[in-house]
């Protein structure tokens, strides 16, 4: 079955008020114990007429009600007006000859109302009972004692039609806004769950961005700066040369190290080796110090706590961003890096005497990623700098048990 749209409509789709095959056989049925009744009870110079007239109801049915009762919106338009003119030239007359032939009412008067609605069913329905009543008092077949009763108990019928026709209405109407909603609120669903498939696929990209940012790239730019050194430095200095390749070559094992474990458990990468974030950050200041030869120190405060794998990730990506920095930026002198544990949380602070820059002017990606990451852990980010006066980066981490508000995200 398919909607006006030329869906396929499923079994649990399908409304309860449409009509199917049992109505035609509940129809057919009914129309064909008619026209044995009117083959049995009609005076006989009229038998057969009122037989051909049955026959006819179910012509007018299979041929134009019942294509009007299977079409979208069939009580609404002017096609519905003609049922009931052609019900009604083929069951007076019947009625009329035989007033047993009534009963058709059981069938034809659902059709009316399902096909073309209370409006046009009530006065089709009404001619019918009162009509032959009429010309049989007129005609001096009947009582007008008998007819003013008959009229009456009509009139109660065609009222209690008129009411239950308006109420049984509503309830399809409300039936069928109630199933267009649904229809909506799974649309609405399907909408939702492929929105958030979206969100979670690019939020995906953009995890997997900032990891290879704060990993590779930056692996890969210590690389460079390490091979055009070793460029200058092989007539000059072969022992500082060779100590530059053998950062290069731990570079690139940490790079390809990195980039096998993000691979394998599709996650940030924790602390090399499954170590400590204090040794971690040890590490990577070495080997800055090693790369540009400066002063790099690496200050510890407070008693080392255990902490989260997503704050440790978090505090080591800020580290080595902030120390990437300043590595192709800040043209420092010397750099510190403190790591401060706190009852109520942990701080990183990383600072140089290099040139600076003015956070108003916008920040880079890099920049973008720390202060996302320390969103993400539920802390903050703060940038100190200023053209000539060096910088310093805080990322603020509070403990999850912990009260104390966090610090407000800020670059001044």
């Amino acid at each position: 079955m398919e909607d006006t749209e030329g869906r396929v409509i499923g079994v649990e789709e399908r409304h309860a008020w449409n009509t199917g095959v049992w109505w035609d056989v509940y129809f057919t049925a009914i129309m064909a114990g008619m026209a044995v009744l009117a083959a049995l009870t009609t005076a006989p110079q009229w038998r057969w007429t009122a037989v051909a007239l049955v026959c006819a109801v179910v012509v007018v049915y299979y041929g134009y009600g019942r294509v009007l009762l299977r079409s979208p919106n069939h009580g609404s338009n002017l096609r519905s007006v003609v049922l009931p003119a052609l019900l009604l030239a083929v069951v007076l007359p019947a009625v009329t000859l035989n007033p047993a032939l009534t009963f058709m009412l059981v069938a034809v008067s659902p059709l009316c109302f399902m096909a073309t609605g209370t409006a046009q069913a009530v006065p089709t329905v009404g001619l019918v009972l009162v009509v032959p009543v009429l010309y049989r008092a007129v005609t001096g077949q009947q009582g007008w004692d008998t007819t003013a009763v008959t009229l009456a108990i009509d009139a109660v019928i065609i009222a209690f039609a008129a009411w239950f026709g308006r109420w049984i209405e509503r309830v399809v109407v409300q039936s069928y806004e109630r199933a267009e909603l649904i229809r909506q609120l799974r649309e609405s669903r399907e909408e939702a769950v492929r929105l958030s498939e979206q969100a979670g696929a690019m939020a995906e990209r953009e995890h997997l961005g900032r990891e290879l940012h704060d990993t590779l790239a930056q692996g890969l730019t210590s690389v460079i700066a390490l091979t055009q050194a070793v460029e200058s430095e092989m007539s000059t200095d072969p022992a500082l040369a060779r100590r530059h390749l053998a950062l290069m070559r731990e570079t690139a094992a940490d790079n390809l190290a990195d980039a096998r474990a993000m691979v394998a458990a599709r996650q940030a990468v924790r602390p090399e080796g499954g170590g400590s974030l204090d040794a971690a950050l040890a590490r990577v200041t070495e080997r800055l110090a090693a790369e540009l030869g400066i002063g790099v120190d690496l200050t510890v405060r407070g008693t080392p706590a255990p902490l989260p794998g997503d704050v440790q990730v978090c505090l080591l990506r800020t580290a080595q961003e902030a120390l990437a920095n300043i590595r192709r930026h800040a043209g420092a002198g010397r750099a510190d890096v403190l790591l401060e544990y706190a009852p109520a949380g942990v701080t990183l602070t990383v600072s140089d005497d290099g040139r600076g820059f003015t956070p108003a002017a916008g920040p880079g990606h890099g920049l973008r990623n720390m202060r996302h990451r320390a969103r993400s852990a539920g802390g903050a980010l703060t940038v100190d700098s200023a053209p000539g006066a060096g910088t310093t980066v805080r990322a603020s981490i509070p403990h999850a048990e912990s009260t104390h508000p966090t610090p407000e995200e800020t670059a001044r």
